[in-house]
């Protein structure tokens, strides 16, 4: 029962997950993008146990790594960035006044 609904939710989190990543709306929509990717990988484990496919279990357990790395990437340090980024913007507008 837990195979067949993670059979459907893997598929729907990374369609999903692609679609935040590829439509690059900054960094807070792609680093959630990339927790419905970790999402979808965890479901993808959970049917590559659940089947005994072996090589999927082991390319969705690297895939979700990467993914965390990418929600540390996307939501810390890149949303730190564009924090920065406004926070100069706004003293560099105050100057010039």
């Amino acid at each position: 029962m837990i195979a067949e609904v993670a059979g459907w939710l893997a598929p729907f989190f990374t369609t999903v997950a692609a679609i935040m990543v590829a439509a690059n709306l900054g960094s807070r929509i792609t680093g959630f993008g990339f927790i419905v990717f970790a999402a979808g990988s965890i479901a993808w484990l959970v049917v590559g146990i659940a089947t005994g496919q072996d090589n999927l279990s082991f390319q969705n357990a690297v895939l979700f790594i990467i993914n965390i790395i990418g929600v540390w990437r996307w939501l810390a340090v890149r949303a730190r960035y564009e924090r920065g980024a406004a926070r100069a913007t706004r003293v560099s507008a105050g100057r010039s006044r």
